[in-house]
């Protein structure tokens, strides 16, 4: 480019790209230029022009508004460009959380609150199932070992005590993280839910012991059988709860 060329051009105020000096507009960006303007006006150096508070791209302090966003300024100096990127700020954020997509909510829905959550009952019959099944196909082991329960009731007792209440402590914590705002598992709620309900469904059948035990004298199969169908039963629930979940969820 020849020095004359240079003098007959200057860096548009919007997009710093060279435009020729008899242009009414830059071909580059479509920034406007005033009329019967000189160099002075349309050669605007980077100390002289400011970031658009919405769409960032430089734009003339003098600009009244942004030719790229449309966003309109107030005033013609860098405080009150400054003032407007931060009354823009909040409005801008407050667009993008309206703009969030259907259902953008729905794993904070997914963890449960409540007990009667049809998801966490199926996990707790599922867990009460494979356990109880475990022990009655196995029970002739388990009498080698284990001292007879008629004589240590409160001992056994005491064991889905325990349960029940980890789950309800660990439930507690991870509720107060939740409202804290930590970051967790999305299945862990539930799954703490599932474990203090099993602890309940545990001492229920511990209480039913003696009618338990004299059915597992006469079949130990049909007691395992038993079991197997609360597993079946938890299954059913379970997928019911996610359904139904899953269907507010995408209402909501």
């Amino acid at each position: 480019m020849s020095p004359e060329q240079e003098e007959d051009e200057a860096a548009c105020p919007v997009c710093g790209k060279l435009v020729s000096l008899d242009v009414a507009s830059c071909p580059h960006c479509g920034a406007e230029f005033e009329e019967d303007e000189e160099v002075v006006a349309t050669e605007v150096a980077e100390d002289d022009g400011a970031a658009c508070p919405v769409c960032a791209n430089i734009v003339s302090l003098e600009a009244a508004s942004c030719s790229h966003c449309g966003a309109e300024f107030q005033g013609d100096d860098v405080e009150e460009i400054i003032e407007v990127e931060e009354r823009r700020a909040p409005t801008k954020a407050k667009a993008k959380a309206k703009a969030a997509p259907k259902g953008a909510g729905m794993s904070n829905f997914f963890s449960p609150t409540s007990i009667i959550d049809f998801r966490v009952i199926g996990v707790a019959l599922i867990i009460l199932g494979i356990v109880g099944s475990q022990i009655a196909m196995m029970i002739d082991w388990y009498w080698s070992w284990v001292p007879p329960i008629e004589d240590n009731m409160a001992l056994f007792a005491l064991l889905p005590v325990v349960v029940l209440i980890v789950g309800l402590l660990v439930f507690t914590l991870v509720k107060k993280a939740l409202s804290s705002g930590t970051s967790i598992p999305d299945g862990l709620p539930r799954t703490s839910l599932s474990l203090f309900l099993f602890g309940i469904f545990a001492l229920v059948v511990m209480l039913l012991w003696n009618p338990i035990n004299s059915a597992l004298e006469s079949s130990q199969i049909g007691v395992a059988g038993g079991f197997f169908v609360v597993v079946v039963i938890g299954i059913v629930v379970m997928i019911m709860g996610s359904r139904m979940a899953a269907e507010k969820g995408s209402a909501a």
